[in-house]
């Protein structure tokens, strides 16, 4: 991933959100603390790639990936959760998700899988 490139990152978890804002400063990202509040940002900002949780009060992540592949197929989205399934894990990849990862994750397996994304 190049430090161009822009990542938005999506948790109603604010220790969640900051720890990935902080993992990928480099990219200078966007943190969204609900799907909603990340939605508008697209409005204004141009994103590369989208980190969403998967729980979230409101719109939940999967709704969000299959708002953003609506309005704009280019932007990949990894889903990360707490509470994975199969089911869950097979619905994100169908709805255009480029990874699915359970928390807690590493900051390696993060940054592969938005390295992975990218390509």
């Amino acid at each position: 991933m190049t430090a161009n490139q822009r990542i938005m990152i999506v948790d109603d978890e604010e220790v969640m959100r900051d720890f990935l804002l902080e993992v990928f400063a480099e990219n200078k990202p966007i943190g969204a603390d609900s799907a909603e509040t990340a939605l508008e940002l697209l409005q204004q900002n141009e994103v590369d790639l989208i980190i969403t949780d998967l729980k979230m009060p409101g719109m939940d992540g999967l709704s969000l990936l299959k708002q953003v592949k609506k309005q704009n197929s280019k932007i990949k989205v990894i889903v990360v959760t707490g509470y994975a399934s199969l089911q869950t894990a097979s619905d994100c990849i169908q709805a255009g998700a480029s990874d699915f990862l359970k928390k807690p994750f590493s900051i390696a397996q993060i940054r592969n899988a938005v390295a992975e994304a990218v390509k």
